[in-house]
């Protein structure tokens, strides 16, 4: 017991670390995100089936105490309604969603300074995220301002930790779904990001969730799911193309179908200005200078090209293993954790808002492994 209470009380260090690692610390964050890397493989080797799962009795208990921190955290959303003051992902998607209403494209429009001041370049002034982003926090946004922005946030949360469960159910039995769900609503830097600051990161990690919960049970569906992450945002929804991938090769067919259907929504704004389109989407992340949150920073421009190579290695690699070995959800689940930790470290930013990628799923590895009999005492995690 004593260890897996450290391994928890590790795992919430390691965020609080990450989160504490800001502007000027991108170096020690890289350290942290490695680390955690590094120990994902040791968090999967401790999980086994559900059948062997913790007692209803710990369940109820870890069900009380997420459910409790999740009232908390609903509690804290509604607070921020009162003087929101949300960061440019936020406004620049209320001024997409508002130009967008009135017939005009938001990727030909000048709504992202910083964007533009960072790369020197006006063209990339335009709207930075996918059209499933605007859509998403269209209605709520338009309404209630950036007060939409806080309660559609609300309910993405909710949406979140209902899945992170279902997931963690799924590998290790309803104690381990539980856990996985406090350990994620213990993390200080989640309700920070979507209620304080305004993050739309949520809108591409609900449906990625739902796509690893699907692949067995609908591929059709799981790929519908991550086509739908990817129309939000291109990361991380990219990185878990490989990761999805269903076992056989009728499934492997219905996984594609569902992935085209669910970008289809970014075809519209393809064709209707595709310069201005293409450079938000792709051009700025091509040449987005890095800054003081990425190791990247300080480093050497052979190193960041080292990095890329590294990283687009890892992600051939994974599409080979999966495409060969067929692994089940753990594995998968293991595999996305490790190829977004190995993307943000490749990235020229390392930005909070990131971090929401994984912390779900590591959240739901780490739920299952602790509630794992297979678990050591002494067992190393995150």
């Amino acid at each position: 017991m004593i260890g897996k209470l450290g391994a928890a009380l590790l795992f919430w260090i390691a965020v609080g670390l990450i989160q504490k690692f800001d502007w000027g610390r991108g170096d020690a964050k890289a350290v942290v995100l490695l680390a955690v890397l590094a120990a994902t493989p040791l968090v999967l080797a401790a999980i086994e089936p559900p059948g062997r799962a913790a007692a209803n009795r710990a369940a109820r208990l870890l069900a009380i105490a997420a459910l409790a921190l999740l009232a908390l955290q609903s509690v804290y959303a509604l607070s921020k309604l009162r003087h929101p003051s949300l960061i440019d992902a936020a406004t620049t998607t209320l001024a997409a969603g508002e130009l967008l209403r009135q017939g005009h494209d938001p990727y030909a429009a000048a709504i992202d300074a910083v964007a533009a001041s960072e790369t020197h370049e006006t063209r990339l002034a335009g709207y930075k995220y996918l059209p499933l982003t605007i859509a998403a926090y269209l209605p709520l946004g338009q309404a209630l301002g950036e007060r939409g922005i806080v309660l559609t946030n609300l309910l993405l949360h909710l949406l979140t930790v209902w899945l992170i469960y279902r997931l963690g159910t799924t590998l290790g039995g309803s104690a381990a779904g539980w856990l996985a769900a406090l350990l994620y609503l213990s993390l200080p830097l989640v309700p920070f990001q979507l209620f304080a600051k305004g993050d739309t990161d949520a809108i591409a990690v609900v449906p990625l969730l739902g796509a690893l919960l699907l692949i067995e049970r609908n591929p059709l569906l799981s790929g519908l799911c991550l086509g739908l992450s990817l129309s939000a945002k291109l990361l991380p929804a990219g990185l878990l193309l490989p990761c999805c991938l269903p076992e056989t090769p009728r499934a492997r067919l219905g996984y594609a179908l569902g992935v085209a259907l669910g970008v289809l929504p970014i075809l519209p704004f393809l064709l209707w200005s595709p310069s201005a389109f293409v450079d938000n989407i792709l051009l700025f992340n091509l040449q987005r200078p890095p800054d003081s949150t990425s190791w990247l920073f300080w480093a050497p421009p052979s190193a960041a090209f080292l990095a890329h190579v590294i990283a687009a290695a890892f992600l051939g690699a994974a599409l080979v293993f999966v495409w060969r070995r067929r692994p089940d959800l753990a594995t998968r689940t293991a595999l996305a954790v490790m190829l977004i930790l190995a993307a943000i470290l490749a990235g020229p930013a390392a930005h909070h808002n990131y971090q929401l990628w994984w912390l779900p799923l590591a959240a739901v590895l780490l739920g299952a492994a602790l509630t794992s009999r297979r678990l050591p005492m002494a067992s190393p995690a995150f």
